[in-house]
């Protein structure tokens, strides 16, 4: 009689204890969702700790570049500087100006791919041989030598990245010389079509243009070297 009673109680005191354990789970796990304490309240924190620092940083750069006083260039609109670099997700995990040129590189080089695919189609539809033709012929030779120098100018500037503005001048004119060529065919493609093209219809050409210029600004930046010599 004594055993059953033992093992009764034993037996009722467990599921107690089980009966506590799921509650206590339920219960934080309420507070997690209702509150937003916890893992999720922390991983909150970091992204917009995270996202400041990227505001932070993308704000910076775009206000450093849109008024140089120094050579009075503008290399992008402060505006459109960090639309355009925010248009990237990638920008949150940016670190560094390095980090910037990478994803101002990445969207240059889609961008331009879609215009240069636009070009085609447009060159395709004009069957009469007149200047008009022959400045998309120009500009389809243009954007092709853009599309061949864009990974190469990526490729060089990954090289230099990790040293950041310790890299002398000599390591960092490669990268800059070569988005100063990309920069020459995307303008040469813009000027024969304003000339010879519809003028309100060349805006997204010189769209272009303007990205080529935000990445330079950035390479500036990054490196802490420009190319005086250079257009842009």
């Amino acid at each position: 009689m004594a055993a059953r009673q033992t093992t009764t109680i034993t037996f009722a005191t467990l599921l107690f204890s089980i009966a506590l354990v799921l509650f206590q789970v339920a219960d934080a796990d309420s507070k997690i969702h209702k509150s937003g304490k916890g893992e999720y309240s922390r991983l909150g924190r970091l992204s917009s700790s995270l996202g400041r620092y990227s505001s932070s940083l993308v704000g910076e750069a775009c206000k450093n570049m849109s008024s140089d006083i120094l050579s009075r260039k503008v290399h992008f609109d402060e505006g459109p500087c960090v639309t355009v670099l925010h248009s990237d997700k990638r920008t949150v995990l940016a670190k560094d100006h390095g980090d910037l040129v990478v994803i101002a590189l990445d969207l240059l080089e889609q961008h331009s791919n879609e215009v240069a695919e636009k070009i085609m189609s447009i060159l395709s539809g004009l069957t009469v041989r007149n200047s008009t033709k022959t400045a998309f012929q120009l500009c389809a030779a243009d954007y092709g030598a853009m599309s061949r120098m864009l990974p190469v100018c990526r490729s060089i500037f990954l090289d230099i990245k990790p040293l950041g503005k310790k890299v002398t001048m000599d390591d960092a004119y490669p990268a800059l010389g070569c988005m100063d060529k990309v920069g020459d065919a995307g303008r040469a493609c813009s000027l024969e079509l304003s000339n010879h093209w519809e003028h309100d219809k060349t805006e997204e050409f010189f769209d272009v243009i303007r990205h080529i210029s935000l990445v330079w600004g950035l390479m500036e930046l990054a490196t802490g070297h420009r190319d005086d010599y250079s257009q842009w």
